[in-house]
């Protein structure tokens, strides 16, 4: 069916679901070989692989012995007269000797004979009626004195564009061969209108059934392209191959020719739906061919317009488009239905996307443009969305009309409100080729510069600065400062962002005192990211205080008491009193003010006091709101915070989904968001390294964090902790214990107290690692104190578990004793999971073991239930070093997976490769081969095929 022309050569791939018709066919050929003989007449679309088809026949073993005559229908000889039935005898008389000549004409069949006589007896042109039945009669006996001497197969290609004369000779012998060992096999297109209304009813009583070829089904679709690939595909690719194809055999040969064209070893998704081979291009006036002459002119301007248009149910906006009359675009969609090309029903629609894609790519430019243009004038006219006005001014050239500029800045404004910043980008900045009034211009850099910012685009900073300069308001100046300072802060250019707003702020301030606030408070942000700034964010809070305003703006300089306060390191009790406070019911996410900045200011200080339950709920709310409101930036900012949240409790698939959402689209070197990356990251890489994926963490971290050179800037310290933890993962403990250190100094140095905000017991732990305890206990007796003077029984605990592993000789148990039962009253199920096991080791040291192994199992446990592979290894060691057999405590089932265990066995369950099932879910693959690994260990199974039986049991 398919011949697959790989770089390599022609290559013909097997027939695919066809196995029914090649028997039906093998069966009649033995059945000629008996004396009955017979006409089979094959319909199928355009493209179903009816020549390959006659081709497969032809090698069939029963065909062996066989007299084979061929023709094929041809447009241009659908008017000459007996073109069809010349092609069959004229090869076999002309090589025919004169003894095997007189044979085959001897008898009534002389009487064919003038058809084959190009001399002045010969026959020509049309035949007189009383002249016709002569000759059909003589040709049929032409026949049967061939099949004397061997059976003969008769393969006729093209039906639908035989002449009439022909295709009277074949209604003559249909059902004169049933004594005869002759078999015609004819194969046609199902054209309701042929190229003769008779051709419709040439064959009415078909000796034998019809057949019918359908569409590849999409079994069908993967079977090829195993054969052709040689593996067995992808089944997105497979789905989305039949998709664009609809099963098309000779469609699917063309989609999978130009892919290995474009040097591709096997198609991806992406490449088959975007897929155009020009030979498509070409065929479609050979498909359009078929509709009926009055119509085909229009049917091929219809098709090509539509190409363009991509779908339409307007006939009106149709004709407009096309030049057509109403009427006429309704006689050629209905003439392109036929023949199966557009779809049936509306919206018009080509019924293969690929066809649609091969017509449109290779359409001249000149008419695509002028199709563009008259599409969107007559899609504005009347009335259409300017979305759907804009897709055809992308692709139209620009002009002077102000209307062009109006209908951009429409659809950019309605993409960005949708929280489609892409899109927004792509119609805004098309907007900025046309001719723009002067009076348009600011308005336009304004859009393009915030779509731009929320697309992460550098060239914000560019279009928001032109059109801070075009702009006299001061408070329109404002509302451009938000979105400036915020691309500079994405560009790290901190100073240029603090000197946008204050410079702003001194001429808002005389005009709206409402809007001073948030741009002050906008500066307090900025200016606390550096301990050179970070004095005058002090001030500026101070002067703020009790300065009035709306209630969004009061709420915002709350969050900020409390944040301020947190990191001067006031009580834990005070910090979560004043986050409760500023965080009142309303609304959680609003726009200037930094998007979802005083909620996540709470949730953080909570996070920070150890209430993850209060923070869990601040966030959940606030980012329903950020994405309602399609607010792309404060729900990724949301999603990290969350996800360092679901981190400490120990749901580590939920954070590790949260992480990567926040991470999505983002690679390392990519501009920085101030809040939601590093945080990203530091979730992300907690998450893999207690799962015990060291290698996944790394790869984490190379791509979303900063490998080189971290800037100095408190908001990027969660970069040098992640990397500090990588590196003692990895048995690096000097370079780690210095990253962590070094975080300290710098909070140190910034003037942050609160000891939430520092890595300092994890430094403790790694100078006890490299021996260092001296410095390890005199650090950990530091951090107790600004615990305690801080409050929180999750510091408390953490520095008494180090200042534990610090202490020379045995482990002191009170210290532990104490951290266990602080953390029990908390949240924080890692770092309680991670004191059990130090707990019961201490205890087992000390000649406990009753204890230990309680504590220690508690621990084993805990981890099972969060998926912390690495604690549960630890506590298991622990067990076996006092001679406990443990058995799998976790829990089994389907009830027993997690949601992202959950999520993953469906996904391979359906079929879907690793590769695949990393990129759905945002993960690395080995963290796709981990969670199967669970799977499997919870269900009992070892593959994927019992994987699926496990399913369906349960």
């Amino acid at each position: 069916m398919l011949h697959h022309r790989g770089s390599a050569g022609s290559d013909v791939t097997p027939l695919i679901d066809r196995q029914h018709h090649i028997q039906i066919l093998d069966d009649a050929c033995r059945e000629c070989q008996k004396n009955n003989g017979g006409l089979l007449l094959v319909e199928g679309r355009f493209g179903t692989g009816k020549t390959s088809l006659l081709r497969a026949v032809r090698s069939l073993p029963s065909v062996e012995g066989f007299t084979v005559l061929h023709a094929r229908g041809n447009e241009t000889e659908s008017g000459f007269s007996y073109g069809l039935v010349r092609q069959l005898f004229e090869y076999l008389l002309a090589a025919a000797s004169p003894e095997e000549r007189r044979a085959l004409l001897a008898g009534p069949a002389a009487m064919a004979a003038p058809l084959f006589e190009y001399t002045d007896g010969g026959v020509h042109g049309e035949v007189a009626p009383d002249r016709e039945q002569a000759l059909l009669r003589g040709l049929y006996w032409m026949l049967v004195n061939l099949s004397q001497r061997r059976p003969v197969l008769v393969l006729v290609d093209d039906l639908h564009w035989a002449d009439e004369p022909s295709l009277r000779f074949l209604q003559y012998i249909e059902c004169r061969l049933e004594q005869h060992p002759i078999l015609c096999v004819a194969v046609t297109a199902p054209v309701h209108h042929g190229n003769d209304p008779d051709a419709e009813h040439v064959i009415t009583l078909p000796s034998m059934p019809a057949l019918c070829l359908d569409d590849l089904s999409r079994d069908g679709v993967r079977d090829l392209l195993a054969a052709v690939f040689n593996r067995d595909p992808d089944p997105d690719v497979v789905r989305m191959c039949h998709e664009v194809t609809g099963g098309n055999p000779f469609f699917l040969n063309e989609l999978l020719i130009e892919i290995q064209r474009q040097g591709d070893e096997a198609p991806g998704a992406g490449a088959a739906a975007r897929t155009a081979p020009r030979t498509l291009a070409r065929a479609l006036p050979r498909w359009v061919g078929l509709v009926p002459p009055r119509y085909r002119d229009n049917a091929n301007v219809l098709a090509r317009s539509l190409a363009v248009l991509c779908s339409s149910g307007d006939f009106a906006q149709l004709a407009s488009a096309t030049g057509l009359h109403q009427e006429e675009v309704t006689d050629a969609a209905s003439a392109l239905m036929d023949i199966g090309l557009l779809a049936h029903g509306t919206p018009l629609r080509f019924r293969h996307p690929i066809v649609r894609n091969a017509v449109y790519e290779h359409l001249p430019s000149t008419f695509r443009f002028r199709a563009h243009s008259s599409a969107a004038k007559a899609l504005d006219r009347d009335g259409a969305p300017a979305e759907h006005v804009a897709e055809h001014l992308l692709h139209a050239p620009p002009s002077e009309d102000r209307r062009a500029v109006d209908i951009l800045v429409a659809a950019g404004e309605k993409a960005l409100a949708g929280g489609n910043a892409t899109v927004a980008v792509s119609v805004l900045r098309r907007a900025m080729q046309e001719k723009v009034p002067d009076d348009m211009l600011p308005d336009l850099l304004i859009r393009l510069g915030e779509a731009e910012h929320r697309a992460r685009d550098p060239r914000a900073v560019e279009h928001l600065t032109q059109a801070m300069e075009l702009t006299q308001d001061p408070v329109t100046r404002a509302s451009i400062a938000f979105s400036l300072s915020g691309a500079l802060s994405m560009a790290m250019r901190f100073g240029e962002a603090l000197d946008v707003l204050r410079g702003v702020h001194a001429e808002v301030e005389p005009h709206d005192r409402e809007l001073a606030v948030r741009l002050r408070s906008e500066l307090i942000k900025l200016a606390s990211l550096s301990p050179n700034t970070k004095p005058a964010a002090e001030q500026d809070l101070a002067a703020i205080v009790g300065a009035g305003g709306t209630e969004g703006s009061a709420t915002l300089i709350r969050a900020q008491q409390a944040q301020a306060a947190l990191l001067n390191g006031e009580p834990a009790d005070k910090v979560a009193r004043l986050s409760e406070d500023s965080v009142l019911p309303g609304t959680l996410v609003a726009e200037p003010d930094g998007g979802a900045q005083a909620s996540w200011i709470a949730a953080f200080c909570l996070f920070c006091c150890g209430r993850l339950t209060q923070a869990l709920g601040i966030l959940d709310e606030a980012l329903q709101e950020a994405e309602a409101k399609h607010l792309r930036l404060a729900a990724e900012d949301i999603r990290a915070l969350r996800a360092l949240v679901n981190m400490r409790r120990g749901a580590l698939g939920e954070a590790e989904v949260d992480a990567l959402s926040a991470l999505k689209g983002i690679n390392g070197g990519d501009s920085v968001p101030a809040l939601g990356r590093p945080l990203a990251v530091l979730a992300l890489v907690g998450v893999l390294l207690r799962r015990n994926q060291v290698g996944a963490a790394v790869e984490a971290y190379e791509r979303y964090g900063i490998p080189a050179h971290i800037p100095q800037f408190s908001t990027f310290l969660p970069f040098m902790v992640a990397r500090g933890q990588i590196r003692i993962a990895q048995g690096e403990v000097e370079a780690g214990m210095r990253d962590l250190l070094r975080t300290h100094e710098l909070l140190h140095d910034w003037g942050a107290k609160c000891p939430a905000l520092s890595p300092s017991t994890e430094a403790v732990h790694a100078l006890c690692d490299l021996g260092r305890r001296e410095e390890a206990h005199a650090l950990a007796e530091e951090q107790l104190d600004v615990a305690r003077a801080f409050g929180s029984d999750r510091e408390i605990a953490l520095v008494l578990c180090a200042r534990a592993r610090a202490t020379r000789g045995a482990m002191p148990l009170e210290d532990l004793e104490q951290a266990v039962e602080l953390l029990g009253g908390t949240a924080d199920a890692v770092d309680e999971c991670a004191a059990l096991i130090q707990y019961g080791t201490a205890l087992r040291v000390a000649g406990q073991p009753a204890e230990a192994r309680r504590r220690l199992r508690a621990a084993s446990d805990l981890a099972d239930g969060m998926g912390a592979t690495a604690l549960s290894k630890q506590a298991r060691q622990e067990l076996a070093v006092m001679g406990v057999r443990v058995r799998e405590t976790a829990r089994t089932g389907i009830s027993g997976l997690t949601p992202r265990e959950h999520r993953v066995c469906l996904l391979a369950a359906e079929g879907k490769r690793n590769q695949e099932i990393a990129h759905m879910l945002f993960v690395t693959v080995k963290t796709v081969e981990w969670h199967l690994s669970q799977v499997y260990r919870k269900l009992g199974v070892a593959s994927r095929i019992e994987l699926r039986d496990a399913l369906t049991q349960n």
